[in-house]
């Protein structure tokens, strides 16, 4: 990877951190709709055009699409923060999905990068422990269980 394309995911990780908090304290606050709304905007920002193709793709599709490990784990991020959202708003099934679809994700993630990917362990471990692993298809089962 580049000097430049280093920098650009760098900046990316930093942006988002920076959405990832301003999200959680809207939702915390209650103002669901502003989350939402940040969500959307931090995605279109990060992803441009291709985020509606990504929100249309299975987790392979998307990872595929974004091609770099910390690009796909910064839409799993997002995803996570929907399904939060969805959760507060009483959209259990739909939470359910995204969390799904976000762990799906960073599994991706992990698999694809060469010397692992922290954050997006970290991140699928967190989701380990709110979805039932066996529900997943078998690749992601087998990925998940290499995490441990």
């Amino acid at each position: 990877m580049s000097i430049r394309q280093r920098d650009y995911i760098l900046r990316m990780i930093e942006q988002l951190a920076e959405a990832i908090g301003r999200i959680a304290g809207l939702r915390r606050a209650g103002q669901l709709d502003e989350a939402e709304l940040l969500v959307r905007t931090t995605a279109d920002g990060l992803f441009g055009p291709m985020r509606d193709m990504l929100d249309r793709l299975d987790a392979a599709g998307a990872a595929t699409l974004l091609g770099d490990d910390e690009k796909i784990g910064a839409y799993a991020a997002l995803c996570v923060e929907q399904a939060e959202i969805l959760e507060l708003r009483g959209r259990a099934p739909q939470a359910l999905a995204e969390r799904r679809r976000a762990l799906e994700l960073y599994l991706e993630a992990v698999s694809r990068a060469p010397e692992g990917n922290p954050r997006a362990q970290q991140g699928a471990r967190a989701l380990l422990g709110r979805l039932d692993a066996a529900r997943l298809p078998e690749r992601y089962r087998a990925l998940a269980a290499k995490l441990g």
